[in-house]
């Protein structure tokens, strides 16, 4: 067993250091300071088992740290930093025939805002359309859409 260091066991001041790393990795997000816990922890399991003198202890911590890093923070980001999409809701999520409320007066060449599944989007027609008018998104491109009206029923063209 490692001789204290003011008063307390260096298996007691590592594990106590691994516990400061892991709260800190929950105030500075970033996956990296967590690994720097898992060394400290690694570093106490080896000065509790073996007589380590400091310089063997730090080399021990700079290793495990360094190991588990490299091992494991590809794996651990999946699992805790989730997935991002490649492409955006609007892109994929536009089913053929989806309508939306005009919210601000499209004057062509003017663009408007048309409300569509909870956003709002700037919106372009071949024609005015007037606000509270219900139409029908053609296509986007980036963030505009283009739009047409939806014919009221019972019109006849």
């Amino acid at each position: 067993m490692a001789p204290p260091l003011f008063g307390f066991s260096l298996t007691l001041i590592w594990f106590l250091a691994g516990i400061v790393f892991l709260a800190l990795e929950l105030v500075l997000p970033g996956l990296v300071i967590f690994f720097f816990g898992i060394g400290a922890w690694c570093t106490a399991l080896i000065v509790y088992l073996f007589p380590v003198p400091l310089a063997g202890q730090l080399l021990v911590f700079l290793a495990a740290s360094l190991l588990s890093l490299l091992l494991l923070r590809s794996a651990l980001k999946r699992v805790f930093l989730g997935r991002t999409l490649d492409t955006d809701a609007m892109e994929r999520g536009v089913p053929p025939g989806a309508t939306g409320e005009v919210i601000a007066d499209i004057l062509p060449p003017a663009p408007g805002t048309v409300k569509y599944g909870g956003s709002f989007w700037q919106a372009t027609a071949d024609e005015p359309l007037s606000k509270g008018r219900v139409v029908r998104i053609v296509e986007k491109s980036n963030l505009t859409v283009k739009v047409i009206p939806v014919e009221p029923e019972g019109a006849s063209l």
